[in-house]
């Protein structure tokens, strides 16, 4: 009878080695293990991208610096060539376009099932949310280069002829203007879009001015010069910050200023010029300078808390998302920073530059801005493990 041979699985090993190469492995597992893991890396993950252009343009450069208007179901965006166009907010597939002479270029109030807004073919429009259908316009003979603001049933604009407007929201008929008369022959290309504040209506204009006006009359109030006459560009073209008894403005050539709001009286001045308006949380103020920096400063005292460079001069407002800053290079990327410390954390490269503000989905993390080259990113923020674990060793 032939007796029955054991199972062999390849070469025979020692029982001694064998035990020692498993006591080994066992020992390099806890090793690793004992170790501090690597911090997690902010990344800035594309999602999808489209022109917003109704065809190829190919001639001089435009700004395109509309921030995306994002409903609960659409992307509304506009370009300063061809007018305003509307995408799913999912897919990006386009639900309705409006063409407009000389685009769209400073942005859009969202109102409820309106958008209010100027244009470069010298109207202001209230259009349908959903639709794009035109519900009333109203002649500015000149650009539409300020973003409205709304505030109970008016909306208030600077046009670029330096006139700020007040019209009735549900029929666009003009209730009160004002205009300021500007000399110079250097304007930066831009309007302070108005701040409405208790009964007062705070706008720059591009002769250096902040100017204070009674919401129902247009009747000033008090007014103050920020740049003086020896600036070459003079333009308060940021939007006025209003924090309790405070005001905080930037001249593009001048500095930031800290203002008493019921006089304009200057409280402190940070030698820093701006285009786009401050962003302020807690005790702190983060600027975007016309000189090429990020600050955060004290909101008391103006003092610097740190700068980091950017690559072009002229950065778009600051935007937060838990803990972090997020601003676009006009010339360059768009960049995350850690708030408290300042340091660099992501960059994504659209191409040209980030010359649109971007929007910031608060509850996801997700971003939608427009590009100077005129297209439409989504990208997704969020932390990544630098260096998972294969997926053999997770079988373990």
């Amino acid at each position: 009878m032939t007796r029955a041979r054991p199972l062999s699985f390849g070469p025979k090993w020692p029982l001694g080695l064998f035990l020692g190469l498993l006591l080994s492995l066992q020992g390099l597992v806890l090793a690793g293990c004992s170790h501090s893991p690597k911090p997690k890396t902010l990344s800035l993950e594309k999602r999808g991208a489209r022109s917003i252009l109704a065809e190829p343009h190919y001639g001089s450069r435009r700004i395109h610096r509309m921030q995306p208007v994002v409903t609960d179901n659409l992307v509304i965006v506009g370009n300063a060539l061809d007018g305003l166009v509307a995408y799913d907010r999912e897919h990006f597939n386009e639900r309705w376009r409006l063409q407009l002479r000389g685009g769209v270029e400073a942005g859009a109030e969202w109102v409820g099932p309106y958008l209010f807004f100027a244009a470069n073919d010298g109207h202001f429009y209230s259009v349908a949310v959903e639709t794009g259908k035109v519900l009333w316009s109203y002649p500015i003979r000149s650009e539409g280069i300020g973003q409205a603001t709304f505030s109970n049933g008016v909306v208030y604009f600077v046009a670029g002829n330096n006139v700020l407007h007040a019209l009735n929201a549900e029929d666009g008929n003009s209730l009160w203007i004002y205009s300021r008369r500007e000399l110079s022959q250097f304007s930066i290309r831009g309007a302070s879009r108005p701040t409405v504040e208790g009964q007062q209506v705070y706008a720059g204009f591009s002769d250096g001015s902040l100017v204070a006006l009674d919401r129902n009359t247009g009747r000033v109030d008090w007014e103050v010069n920020l740049a003086g006459s020896q600036r070459r560009f003079r333009d308060v073209d940021a939007q006025p910050i209003v924090d309790g008894d405070r005001i905080y403005v930037s001249s593009y050539d001048g500095s930031l200023y800290a203002l008493n709001r019921s006089n304009g009286q200057i409280l402190w001045r940070l030698e820093e010029g701006g285009f786009n308006p401050v962003t302020l949380e807690g005790n702190r103020i983060y600027y975007s300078t016309s000189n090429g920096q990020l600050l955060a400063l004290e909101k008391s005292s103006g003092q610097l808390i740190w700068s980091q460079p950017l690559e072009s001069q002229v950065g778009t407002r600051p935007q937060l998302f838990r803990g972090l800053v997020v601003v676009g290079e006009y010339t360059g990327q768009l960049r995350v920073f850690e708030a408290q410390s300042g340091e660099p954390l992501a960059e994504f490269n659209p191409g040209r530059g980030v010359t649109g503000q971007p929007w910031i989905d608060p509850d996801t993390g997700k971003i939608m801005f427009i590009s100077a080259d005129a297209n439409l990113f989504s990208l997704r923020l969020g932390w990544r493990d630098p260096s998972p674990l294969p997926t053999w060793w997770r079988s373990f």
